[in-house]
């Protein structure tokens, strides 16, 4: 069952109206379908299936990929919605986390919780067929927190290859640094599969993060996990966490965002020492195999529901 309501992307504030009609509609299937648990994610989701569950007698899981005072342009409403999200992981029935480490924007341990890494399906054998190939690559969300424009002229400066997939307000930027310049390329939006191909060919995978802003500095994104998957090394940023557990894991680098000269030096290293990249690919790909891959976290994930709704299973 789908619904579209008219949104901004990152519009913050100026998609409220559009949110409510979401909701509305949302607490309306809750209602129909009358399921035994309702999967809310993100809060976007929960306030309805909170109410719904007053009429319905059912379970809500909780899934909180993002905090959401931290992660979107919400002003002077950041302080009242963090107070309702702390509220909704209160009345959840469980919270599920990305990483232990979100517990500080939530302030306290729920009375349920799951931390369930945000890891991707195991595609190595499929997608890491074609070897390796003198370049690095950004695909993601094309928005100023990602230090496009870093990357962009580290590059540049280096004379190395770089590969630019996604969307967003950054875009055009992209899109006109690539027509002038012959060793950028960029793609656009990419199906998934082709995102994965892409990135096991490269030398590593770029995935630069603001610390300004708070829930960068507690992202365990998906792009660490994909890269841990595919058995590639990773470029990020200091100060984060996924920065951290970089250099902790010896599988990237890690460099300080807006240093140019640093992420230059970074760009150069991979490049000239390939079997350092190799190396830090295989520990990477180790991780995933033996504490994050997929069929774990699925484990996790239905032993969780077990415990909720036994009459489900």
């Amino acid at each position: 069952m789908r619904a579209q309501f008219r949104g901004k992307y990152g519009g913050g504030i100026q998609n409220l109206y559009g949110i409510l009609r979401w909701s509305l509609w949302l607490f309306h299937v809750h209602c129909k379908l009358r399921p035994k648990v309702i999967h809310a994610y993100d809060f976007d989701t929960i306030i309805p299936a909170l109410i719904a569950r007053s009429f319905i007698k059912c379970k809500v899981v909780y899934d909180i990929a993002d905090w959401y005072a931290a992660s979107r342009r919400v002003g002077w409403l950041g302080p009242l919605l963090a107070r309702a999200e702390r509220l909704a992981c209160r009345k959840a029935d469980l919270v599920i986390i990305a990483h232990e480490a979100r517990l500080q924007q939530i302030g306290f341990v729920p009375q349920k919780l799951l931390v369930l890494y945000n890891v991707p399906q195991d595609r190595y054998e499929v997608v890491s067929q074609a070897g390796r190939h003198d370049y690095f690559v950004y695909v993601g969300v094309l928005q100023p927190d990602r230090g496009l424009k870093q990357i962009i002229t580290s590059v540049s400066n280096l004379g190395v290859k770089l590969i630019i997939g996604g969307f967003g307000p950054e875009e055009i930027y992209c899109k006109t640094m690539a027509s002038m310049q012959e060793n950028i390329e960029f793609l656009g939006k990419i199906p998934y599969e082709q995102t994965l191909k892409l990135e096991a060919s490269a030398l590593a995978i770029l995935a630069l993060y603001d610390p300004a802003w708070p829930n960068n500095r507690l992202a365990a994104p998906n792009k660490l996990y994909e890269a841990m998957m595919l058995g590639r090394p990773l470029i990020t940023t200091r100060e984060t966490l996924v920065g951290q557990f970089v250099e902790q894991e010896k599988i990237g680098i890690a460099v300080t965002y807006g240093d140019i000269q640093e992420l230059t030096e970074a760009l150069k290293r991979l490049r000239d020492n390939p079997e350092e990249g190799e190396e830090m690919g295989r520990r990477a790909r180790t991780l995933y195999e033996t504490r994050y891959s997929f069929s774990k976290q699925c484990e996790k994930l239905i032993e969780a529901y077990r415990e909720l709704c036994p009459t489900c299973f």
